[in-house]
């Protein structure tokens, strides 16, 4: 008997919400679509519920929600799941997500504007786990930016533990450098060719990273941190 696929599904906009869902269960049929709902708060509880009955193995989230974004959310699940596929969706520019959301744990960013990548990533992460394949790749490809469920989860929990300016990246260490140089968050979108929304959500990470209540803060640490 092969194992039962399930799915969560989390969109704040109802219309969009019930389109996916439509989407998902006509052209997936193999799968068991758990829940879905409007409020990121309720998916967390359901995503991490003690009732296996809730828990998804696969997650779909939007990424812009009021309250708790899906980067947020994403990050919060993968924190304390090592197994659950997390797809993260946007109708924004996917680079304004991208890193952030590989970075919390998610195992693919998708377009809502394209209904059929999102039926094939999903498609590719419902024939891994019927197969047991150990590995999206052998399945049908992952996203460069993004790692494996178990994986994410031990970079996740490694990077956990070694906060503070230490664990700046590269990428983010050089934006720390120019907005320690006066640059607007405009002018660094500029010098490092991408959108200003991942800038944006760079620096609320640094900022997270060093416990830092805003940019101002998180530079003068960033400066300290390199004498």
């Amino acid at each position: 008997m092969s194992k039962e696929i399930t799915l969560g599904l989390i969109d704040n906009d109802p219309l969009s919400l019930i389109a996916l869902k439509n989407l998902i269960t006509q052209a997936l049929p193999q799968v068991n679509l758990l829940w879905a709902v409007s409020d990121p708060q309720r998916a967390q509880k359901l995503a991490l519920s003690g009732n296996p009955a809730y828990r998804p193995a696969i997650l779909v989230t939007d990424m812009s929600m009021p309250g708790l974004d899906g980067v947020d959310l994403t990050k919060k699940i993968r924190l304390r799941d090592s197994a659950m596929w997390i797809v993260a969706m946007t109708s924004f520019p996917l680079d304004q997500y991208r890193d952030a959301v590989a970075h919390a744990g998610a195992q693919a960013l998708v377009s809502k504007g394209q209904p059929a990548t999102v039926l094939t990533v999903l498609s590719q992460i419902v024939a891994a786990l019927s197969s047991g394949l150990p590995s999206l790749q052998q399945a049908g490809g992952l996203q460069p930016q993004f790692l494996l469920p178990r994986e994410a989860f031990e970079r996740l929990a490694r990077d956990s533990r070694s906060q503070g300016v230490e664990s700046f990246t590269q990428i983010e260490n050089r934006i720390a450098q120019l907005c320690a140089e006066g640059y607007s968050t405009g002018e660094i979108q500029q010098e490092l060719g991408v959108s200003n929304g991942t800038i944006t959500t760079h620096i609320k990470r640094m900022c997270e990273k060093v416990g830092a209540k805003n940019r101002v803060q998180m530079v003068v640490m960033w400066v300290k941190g390199q004498k």
